[in-house]
């Protein structure tokens, strides 16, 4: 059985024929008994309440009782017996053999016979004296038995071809999606990752189709990541690396002679040396970063030394493109990941300095805000189009419209800052507007366990 539809139909039909012998079974080891159980009780009451009673209407008890009735005194004799009773001598005889060595209490006897001759005797001993005696016959419950048993045969087979079409219609519906889903899996193992299927129901099958199609999105979206990595990285290396060996082959063969020449020219192949290096270890960074091998650790920390060791880190730097970097931060600690929020704050730094105009002023500022810290870094300079604002997070996007005419970096360093800004989950964004950016973010309220 390797197919899904052929084990729900077995299952129906084997939860089919347990259901039908567990009829059978009832019907025929417990009802008999149950019918017989009853009657006598019902006879046994109406006896027990007429030895009761001072004088008994035997008209009246025989026709409540549907039972032909014998009297007995004390010593056995008859004294009364219904007309019409059945074998009648028999069941005097049994009756008076019933009281031989009984004091009281409830007499009952069935005979062992089967059919119309079936019948059961009960009596009880009169309060006045002597015993009192009904006498009914057993065959109109065995004939409900065999009309309830023909009943049930008619009932099992209709359950037998009701249960085979429900259960072919029911395996088949519930195993056409199951089907789906499997093909639609293998289909995407095989590369095939635009699959979509629809989703028909909200119960397991429906959440189950539901995460194959989050799935096939999820592996459509790394599958053009990959690429798209590969083409980027492919053309973020090649351009330093052709710059490297050009110059290197035009000193060894060349300028070598020449000293100042040499000199420029090696000058330049260390900078595309370093810039080659910040973009292998910014595709490094993230790449651990999306992978999420290196859990956060969030820690509680100052936030004014870190942006006074940046304001002299970058002093050179900014001194290079004609701008002041300024610093505004009032004494306050902020919850974040050390390392992450360094490279966080070097990454927008270095991204306003290159897009700052020159002799302008960048302004790194920490405010407290409803019991978090929210900190802005702030540019003047051409502002970014609004098509482009939701854009710039994006790995090795960059706005046609920016041009500043300087080394705009690896293109990955805003698509670090988001990475580390959700990871945190905490909100962040970009303003720019009148020829003004603001990068801004807020940290963490307080201390808790990151992924």
């Amino acid at each position: 059985m390797k197919h899904i539809g052929m084990k729900l139909f077995l299952g129906f039909i084997s939860m089919t024929i347990l259901t039908i012998g567990v009829l059978w079974i009832i019907q025929a080891g417990f009802m008999n008994n149950i019918y017989l159980t009853s009657r006598i009780d019902s006879v046994n009451r109406d006896l027990a309440e007429a030895a009761l009673s001072q004088e008994i209407d035997y008209d009246i008890l025989s026709e409540k009782l549907n039972a032909s009735l014998i009297v007995l005194d004390d010593q056995g004799n008859l004294t009364y017996r219904s007309q019409g009773l059945p074998m009648m001598m028999m069941t005097v005889r049994t009756a008076q053999s019933m009281i031989t060595d009984e004091t009281g209490g409830t007499l009952h006897y069935i005979s062992p016979a089967s059919g119309a001759s079936r019948y059961a005797v009960m009596g009880q001993k009169v309060k006045s004296g002597g015993y009192l005696f009904a006498v009914f016959s057993l065959a109109d419950l065995d004939g409900a038995s065999q009309i309830l048993q023909r009943q049930l045969w008619i009932v099992t087979i209709v359950l037998i071809v009701l249960s085979v079409l429900l259960a072919v219609f029911l395996s088949g519906r519930m195993s056409r999606p199951i089907r789906a889903v499997t093909k639609a899996a293998r289909d995407m193992a095989a590369g095939q990752l635009d699959i979509r299927l629809p989703v028909k129901s909200r119960d397991e099958i429906g959440q189950l189709t539901e995460a194959l199609n989050d799935l096939g999105a999820e592996l459509g979206r790394t599958e053009n990541l990959r690429q798209e990595l590969i083409a980027n990285v492919s053309h973020e290396l090649r351009s330093p690396l052709t710059v490297i060996q050009g110059y290197a082959e035009t000193v060894r063969d060349v300028t070598w002679p020449n000293e100042a020449k040499r000199t420029e020219q090696l000058n330049i192949i260390v900078e595309e040396s370093s810039r080659l290096t910040r973009v292998v270890k910014d595709i490094l960074d993230y790449s651990r970063l999306q992978a999420g091998v290196e859990p956060l650790s969030l820690k509680s920390f100052p936030a004014c030394p870190v942006f006074n060791l940046l304001q002299k880190q970058y002093a050179m730097e900014a001194s290079r493109h004609n701008v002041t970097v300024q610093m505004s931060c009032p004494e306050q600690n902020i919850v974040f990941d050390r390392d992450r929020f360094d490279q966080v704050m070097h990454n927008l730094l270095n991204n306003a300095i290159n897009h700052a105009r020159p002799d302008s002023v960048i302004e790194i500022t920490a405010a407290v805000q409803n019991g978090s810290s929210r900190i802005e870094v702030k540019n003047q300079g051409p502002s970014i189009p609004p098509e482009a604002l939701s854009r710039i997070w994006d790995r090795y996007y960059r706005a046609d419209q920016i041009d500043t005419g300087r080394p705009l970096g690896t293109g990955l360093g805003l698509a670090i800052v988001k990475t580390i800004f959700e990871k945190h989950g905490i909100h962040y964004g970009v303003i720019s507007e009148n020829d003004q950016t603001i990068f801004w973010f807020e940290t963490l309220r307080r201390e808790r366990k990151t992924t």
